[in-house]
């Protein structure tokens, strides 16, 4: 497990989400759309349940399914673990922690460069 966390911190918002990978269309993507935004983000993050995600937020559980992506794509990155607590205050205070943005755009980086430990693929040599 690493020490290092997401890549956009731990904190409150500071409107940095709109220059990470998703930009501040995914920002409002996320916001006004999050069933889609949390299916396509755990598609990216290469989760089998994608659907699930979605159907969670369209029937009124986002907060339970931000929480549940954000430990995923913790564990699937390798990046230091928060408690389900973490999780919780800043899934239901999405509004002020901007913890939707943080969680989508760590899928795309996930997508992009794949584990924080991961080994780097290796290329072929030539003379």
């Amino acid at each position: 497990m690493s020490e290092q966390t997401f890549a956009h911190g731990d904190g409150v918002c500071g409107f940095n989400c709109t220059n990470g990978d998703i930009g501040c269309g995914g920002c409002c993507f996320t916001t006004y759309c999050p069933c889609f935004a949390l299916c396509n983000a755990a598609n990216d993050a290469k989760l089998s349940n994608g659907n699930l995600y979605c159907i969670m937020t369209t029937c009124g559980c986002g907060c339970c399914a931000l929480m549940k992506l954000g430990e995923d794509i913790e564990e699937k990155r390798g990046l230091r673990k928060h408690d389900g607590c973490w999780h919780c205050m800043h899934s239901c205070c999405n509004c002020c922690t901007c913890h939707s943005c943080r969680v989508v755009n760590e899928c795309k980086v996930y997508a992009k460069d794949g584990a924080v430990n991961a080994a780097p693929t290796g290329t072929q040599m030539t003379r």
